[in-house]
């Protein structure tokens, strides 16, 4: 099989087939009217389903007519479902009647009258049954229809129907419907399904069936009822993979406005590094990737999301399933190697009774604690200016004609020695400044509580030929920075069933974002070439970002005011990004026979962003880049940028096409199971992005002025030419996929499973030699249920399964390009040209990174349930993994490698899950363990460079180690032979000898050998335990997390950078300062001058190491729900009031410095928040 894929990136080209061989030319007009469609069906069923819904009492004429035909236009009329066998209802007789806005027992009283039949009544559900004579109740066969619910009325899939004392058995299907022919009266059918207890019921007449399922624990088990692949659904007994099932429930013990975030805390096998990204890297059962992609894969109602997860309502989201091994995440192939999260929306089901679902809540957060960061004391930070200025080392800065800024008491000692100040002037000035903390300004002028809003409604229900599902949420947010974020969120989805075996399904998802931009933070203050403001610093006044002295007289009152305004510039320079999406899908399912069916599914989805920054003309930005483009002769003043505004806009979108055939068969007959799928999708991913920057902007009138950027201008202070900004950019990708699929499993006699997918991708991002290569990923997988065979006869665990599989599934780098690419940057400011560079080297052979892996679990159950868990081993290497291999030199093309598919790692791990019921009756009380065990290490990485320096682990966000044979994130440090008694300078070992050769220690003296490997820097033990208590109505829920096995370096001292560039550290005061000292203190003595490799060796010693192992109370939840008659007079059937507290805080950790080890100590960590909320249902 030949594949060819064509690539459409701006300056690539790449030959293949063009953008319409897989999407047609006319994409846009096609769009568009399907589009309309989806929109037009969407707003009819809606609004069809909706009117139904709110139609209760009955008016009706009808002459001569079947019951079947009563029947249909009941339930138009209301939310009544009728449960019957036609052919029970031949011998009925027609009937002729008429009602005026009736009550239901009104109509039924007309249709009944006379008949040989008779029903009864459960709810929304009436139930039909034929009145069969005593004599004929033992005799004849019989037909039973019925329906299986769980206790709060969802239809439950897959669950088992069994005649008692024989192997004849069915399944119940997706709306939990079955039929059974040839039943005797008095017969006894047991009816089971994984999370409930068996049910039996005595067949007395052929009557329908409406039974309740009873849970075998509360909904805070975790138990699975149905796996959602994002592919198809399986109940969890004929699955053989590895699966973690979030529940609504569950992911409603917290509060927040996105979905992701919460499952941190409460999934088994999820975890989030905040020392590898900033914003936190998730990731399914560790690492399976070196230096690729790490993110899993995230999948909402059935295709991939390609927007921002922001955009997805916490509120409108019914269940995750997380897909953790071969067999379950394979089947998407090249993409799934980090794991899939599957996002299941909430949606109506046929013949469920319409209901309106409400939730609000506000959550207010603490200010930040500042205190734990690692700031150097004010009083300390002015004797190390004082002694380097006795040193002249200011002595550079004062005559540098750039004019750096000097902190005030440089400039105050200035004054001082030029005798503009006395002494006593000096010292006065200098001791207030002593006593001040920037923090407290802080605290004062820029933090402030964060407060957010979530309102949530839901409405759903369903007919017999129609299900529906209506939701609006709306979300503002206002963060500890004044930042703001709100959003809105629609969605209507509806399915109909016009024919008995065709059914059509239309969704549209609108979400609308605005996030404007707030004061800067802690970090977000520096004046040029300082990392951080002195600790006595004042924000409420004004800050020189060049030396006071110099910009108070310059220019003689013709510049522009060029001082910065800390506490009031963000006033001045807003920025905002505006957000729609809009997601659109169309499927439709036709039904060839009982089991086999095929899908065809649509979506379209287009993200659309545009940012708009305004720095007006009272913003530091603005008045310092008119300053310095400004000219001043004889008098006469030229400004090179205009006076005005300055408007920086940008604008962004996503389009992605899905479209997906499948044929699916799912079939049970005596005692074989079978569940098949096969199809084959097309996927088309298309980036564009373009900015640009005007002016002397007026925002009143909408003009702005012309600026010339193509050449060089003269600056005001040094006089050097430099380029104006000209803000301009434009970049685009396409990324095209297709694919090739399939998944089976087979089950016999209920306990004997085996299953198989294999996928195979093509795509642009690969090299022409893979896509014409037939090597699907795949898997295979098979379980036993050990406790249904005969020698099993353990009464303690009733059940026991155990599940292996076997497998391969992939991970892509979009932004990797098999062909020679070109990257072009912005002009070179001196040259008036534009830059350029190789991207991308050719490399027929990319293909994607593949993933192997090994899964063997084991599930079980107690007697009475009140113990049930799993436990699960698995094994993954990561092969063809991204890395660097040498190039030629005299290719002349820059760099000494590229990447390839040459790298390989691999990671073991153990995942533990722990459900008890530990009290039933008054007080309940459930208890959840996850217990994660991780390890993995690097097998082969190519550095060209073996220098120890370049594998030693930082204290801020780490890098890839790159050693084999260890961890990719190891703690990798140089030894450390403790402080010179003599002059308190760090020691070291340089070939096994004490040394203070910093050079040597950092430079060819330590290679890889030479480190001190401590361990891993991603826990090796990790998980959560829940607790959920119970007392009517009364409801307490909390969670506490660990991890254990890892390490973190902690920030220190950097001489250097304290004297450079005023990045200080509270170490300072316990730095060694007389022999003796290096037997209390680790810190180095303070010695002038400063010594970078010094600094670096130190920082990078293994004295700097800490354990990370710690446990945290995440999160508690305390609620309240009230289900009384007086409520449900008034249409409410149920009211709930909750409130969370959540990031409560640390209650164990190993470390004795107080950091926590989740963020580095400098980093400024989030506050404890609150929230209050209420939900009703109707």
């Amino acid at each position: 099989m030949e594949f060819s894929v064509g690539c459409i990136v701006r300056s690539c080209a790449k030959p293949g087939l063009p953008a319409g061989e897989l999407f047609h030319n006319g994409l846009a007009s096609k769009t568009l009217r399907i589009m309309k469609l989806v929109i037009l069906l969407t707003v009819l069923t809606t609004l069809k389903a909706w009117s139904n819904a709110l139609a209760q009492n009955i008016t009706l004429t009808v002459k001569d007519a079947s019951l079947e035909s009563v029947f249909l236009q009941v339930k138009k009329q209301s939310d009544y479902r009728f449960i019957f066998a036609r052919e029970e209802l031949k011998g009925a007789s027609s009937v002729t009647f008429s009602v005026n806005n009736a009550d239901i027992s009104v109509v039924l009283q007309y249709c009944f009258q006379n008949q040989p039949l008779g029903y009864t009544i459960d709810g929304r559900y009436i139930i039909v049954k034929r009145k069969l004579p005593a004599s004929d109740t033992t005799k004849q066969p019989l037909r039973v229809t019925g329906i299986i619910l769980s206790a709060s009325g969802e239809p439950i899939a897959g669950a088992t129907i069994t005649i008692k004392g024989t192997n004849h058995s069915t399944v119940t299907d997706e709306e939990g419907k079955f039929v059974f022919d040839n039943i005797t009266a008095g017969s006894v059918i047991t009816v089971s399904s994984v999370g409930y207890k068996t049910a039996a019921y005595s067949i007395a007449d052929a009557r329908g069936i409406r039974l309740h399922l009873t849970p075998e624990v509360s909904e805070l088990s975790g138990v699975n009822i149905t796996v959602n692949t994002g592919m198809q659904s399986l109940p969890k007994e004929r699955a053989t993979g590895s699966f973690t099932y979030i529940e609504n429930k569950l992911l409603n013990e917290q509060v927040s406005t996105d979905i992701v975030s919460r499952l941190e805390y409460i999934a088994n096998g999820v975890s989030v590094n905040r020392k590898i990204s900033t914003s936190g890297q998730m990731s399914i059962r560790g690492l399976s990737t070196i230096r690729g992609p790490k993110d899993p894969l995230i999948i909402v109602d059935n295709f991939p999301y390609a927007g921002d997860l922001n955009n997805i309502n916490p509120n409108n989201v019914e269940s995750i399933t997380i897909l953790k091994d071969a067999a379950a995440a394979s089947i998407w192939g090249a993409r799934a190697g980090n794991g899939v999260i599957v996002i299941t929306t909430k949606k109506g089901k046929f013949d469920q009774p319409f209901r309106i679902e409400v939730n609000s809540n506000i959550t207010i957060a603490d200010k930040p604690d500042l205190g734990h960061l690692k700031q150097m004391s004010s009083s300390d930070f002015i004797d190390v200016e004082q002694m380097l200025f006795e040193k002249g080392f200011y002595a550079g800065k004062e005559n540098d004609f750039t004019r750096p800024a000097l902190s005030p008491v440089v400039e105050t000692l200035v004054a001082e020695r030029d005798g503009l100040i006395d002494a006593a002037t000096a010292s006065s000035r200098i001791n207030a400044f002593r006593t001040k903390d920037v923090r407290d300004d802080f605290r004062k002028y820029i933090y402030q509580r964060a407060v957010n809003q979530q309102y949530a409604l839901n409405a759903r229900g369903g007919s017999s030929n129609m299900a529906y599902a209506f939701a609006v949420g709306f979300d503002k947010n206002m963060s500890e920075l004044s930042a703001g974020y709100s959003r809105i969120n629609i969605s209507s989805e509806n399915t109909f069933a016009p024919l008995k075996n065709l059914m059509f399904n239309t969704g549209i998802y609108y979400t609308q974002s605005k996030t404007t931009s707030g004061k800067p933070d802690y970090y977000g203050i520096q004046q040029p070439g300082y990392s951080l403001l002195p600790p006595y610093t004042s924000l409420d006044g004004a800050l020189d970002y060049y030396r006071g002295p110099y910009i108070d007289t310059v220019g003689a009152g013709k510049l522009l005011d060029w001082k910065y305004y800390p506490a009031e510039d963000y006033k001045h320079s807003r920025f905002e990004n505006k957000l729609q999406d809009i997601l659109m899908n169309l499927g439709v399912r036709y039904t060839f026979m009982k089991g086999l069916s095929v899908d065809v599914k649509y979506q379209y989805e287009r993200q659309q962003t545009d940012g708009r920054s305004l720095n007006d003309m009272e913003s530091y930005y603005t008045r310092n880049l008119i300053n310095t483009f400004t000219q001043i002769n004889d008098g006469e003043v030229s400004y090179g940028v205009p006076l005005g505004a300055v408007l920086g806009l940008s604008h962004g979108s996503v389009t992605s096409h899905n479209l997906r055939g499948q044929l699916n068969y799912n079939n049970t007959w005596g005692r074989h199971s079978v569940a098949a799928i096969a199809g084959s999708e097309i996927r088309q991913v298309q980036n564009k992005s373009n900015g640009n920057t005007v002016y002397g902007y007026n925002d009143d009138i909408l003009t702005w002025g012309v600026v010339d950027n193509a050449n060089l201008k003269p600056t005001f202070i040094t006089g050097w030419g430099s380029f104006i900004p000209d803000g301009v950019s434009i970049n685009e990708t396409m990324n095209r996929f297709v694919s090739f699929y399939g998944n089976a499993s087979y089950t016999y006699f209920d306990r004997y499973t085996i299953s198989g997918s294999a996928r195979k991708d093509a795509s642009n991002l690969f090299g022409v030699s893979t896509n014409n290569k037939w090597k699907p990923l795949w898997s295979t997988g098979a379980s036993w249920e050990i406790s249904k065979e005969k020698f099993y006869t353990s009464t303690f665990l009733p059940y026991l399964r155990l599940r292996a599989t076997y497998g391969y599934s992939g991970n892509v780098d979009p932004g990797m390009s098999a062909v020679t690419t070109i990257q072009y940057g912005i002009t070179n400011q001196y040259l008036n040209l534009p830059t350029s560079k190789v991207a991308n080297f050719y490399n027929p052979e990319l293909t994607w990174e593949k993933v192997e892996m090994v899964n063997i679990g084991l599930d079980f159950k107690s007697s009475g349930d009140r113990i049930r868990g799993g436990i699960e081993y698995y094994m993954k290497r990561g092969l063809n993994l991204y890395g660097s291999v040498p190039i030629d030199y005299s290719a002349g093309l820059g760099p000494d490698n590229v990447v390839k598919n040459v790298a390989s790692m691999r990671a073991r791990g153990l995942d533990f899950e722990l459900v008890t019921i530990n009290t039933t009756g008054p007080i309940g009380w459930i208890t959840n363990l996850n217990v994660n065990l991780y390890h993995d290490k690097i097998l082969k990485y190519y550095i060209r460079n073996q220098q120890g320096r370049n594998f030693v682990t930082g204290a801020g966000l780490l890098g890839i180690s790159g050693l084999e044979g260890k961890p990719v994130y190891a703690m990798l440090s140089y030894q450390w032979a403790g402080l010179n008694p003599e002059n308190g300078n760090p020691q070291g070992y340089v070939n096994k000898e004490i040394s203070s050769d910093y050079n040597a220690l950092t430079g060819t003296g330590t290679t890889i050998n030479d480190l001190v490997y401590t361990g891993s820097v991603m826990p090796r033990v990790s998980g959560n335990l829940g607790n959920s208590i119970s007392y009517k109505g009364l409801s307490l829920s909390f969670r506490i997390t660990y991890k254990f096995g890892y390490y973190f370096r902690r920030s220190a001292i950097a001489y250097n950078s304290l004297f450079n560039s005023y990045a200080g550290h509270s170490d300072y005061t316990n730095r060694w300062l007389r022999p003796g000292d290096e037997l209390f203190t680790d810190i180095p003595s303070l010695q002038y001058p400063a010594s970078v490799s010094k600094d670096n060796f130190y920082n990078g010693s293994v004295i700097l190491v800490e354990k990370g192992d710690h446990i945290r109370l995440q999160y508690a939840t305390l609620s309240y729900s009230l289900s009384h008659v007086v409520l449900k007079k008034a249409g409410v059937q149920q009211f709930q009031c909750y409130a969370v507290v959540n990031n409560i805080g640390i209650i164990w950790r190993a470390n004795k410095k107080g950091i926590d080890p989740d963020y580095s100590d400098n980093t400024i960590l989030p506050g404890r928040n609150f929230s209050l909320g209420v939900r009703l249902t109707f």
